[in-house]
């Protein structure tokens, strides 16, 4: 039901030695929007900074990963046997299902700084133990909306007597969608009434339901609205994610996501001991991450 706008701060958290992220969802009172379960924002990182930038490899279950970079080069690897550079504009997505473990480092001599985000899509119940890929998309569909520029990552949208719809493989109804203005700009989103939204500005602000949104600063929207007025001020970059809510919250612990408690305790057990489910990132030099005890 269509409710009053909430805002949500994001909290600041120290991810390795190199990279301070924000982290946005999930919070106490915001677990999800639709299917997303999790947003963190990163950056900007000199590339100095970031040169020797390493997530170990480490497992996920039950989600699909999304990395988006507004500007930085980072660089994937995956038990599926996938290596893949990530530039600005393009889309890593990896779809973890019944299991599967990657690294993220640096890509070889960055030279930009590294800024992007780093979201979770739950996988519906009837497809949370799907088969484990990973897909990469160079371009994506754009749109102008006012003197703003639409990326649209995931989902499908609607717009200038357009369907603009993603390539990104999807199991579940939603939309995640860039929205980045160099002018100041007074715009209007179609939304789809049976969706959850949300807003987060990564740069700038934005006004709207009579409220300012301001950098690290959720807006959440509920559902029940056909469209959305806002201002976006100079230099300002955000990004829209809705979708239908899932009929029950998914469980999260660590890097994993399910319907079933069992079912993270399984996980946590199976990567500590080697299991083979979640496979090897071979050529990585380095330990794996542990799981860490589910409490009881």
């Amino acid at each position: 039901m269509q409710r009053d706008a909430t805002l949500f701060s994001s909290s600041p958290r120290q991810l390795t030695p190199q990279l301070k992220i924000q982290r946005v969802i999930p919070q106490r009172q915001l677990k999800m929007i639709g299917p997303w379960c999790f947003l963190d924002h990163f950056g900007p990182v000199a590339p100095a900074d970031y040169r020797q930038f390493d997530v170990p490899p480490h497992p996920h279950i039950g989600l699909q990963t999304i990395t988006w970079l507004f500007s930085g080069q980072l660089s994937h690897k995956d038990s599926l046997g996938y290596e893949q550079s990530l530039r600005r504009g393009e889309l890593n997505l990896m779809t973890a299902g019944n299991g599967i473990s990657h690294a993220e480092i640096a890509d070889n001599h960055p030279r930009d700084p590294l800024h992007g985000l780093q979201l979770w899509l739950a996988l519906p119940p009837k497809h949370e133990q799907t088969k484990p890929r990973f897909d990469h998309y160079q371009q994506l569909p754009q749109l102008s909306i006012g003197n703003c520029l639409a990326t649209l990552i995931t989902g499908r949208y609607t717009g200038n007597k357009s369907v603009y719809e993603s390539p990104a493989v999807s199991f579940h109804p939603g939309i995640g969608m860039i929205l980045q203005s160099p002018l100041s700009t007074a715009i209007s989103l179609n939304l789809e009434t049976e969706f959850e939204y949300a807003i987060y500005v990564c740069q700038g602000r934005i006004d709207t339901q009579n409220q300012t949104v301001r950098e690290h600063t959720l807006i959440n929207l509920g559902s029940n609205r056909s469209h959305l007025e806002l201002e976006m001020g100079a230099d300002t970059t955000a990004i829209l994610l809705g979708g239908e809510a899932f009929e029950q919250p998914v469980r999260m612990w660590w890097n994993f996501v399910s319907s079933q408690t069992e079912r993270l305790e399984q996980a946590q057990q199976e990567w500590n001991a080697g299991h083979s489910r979640f496979g090897e990132v071979k050529g990585y030099q380095g330990e794996r991450l542990m799981a860490p005890e589910i409490p009881t």
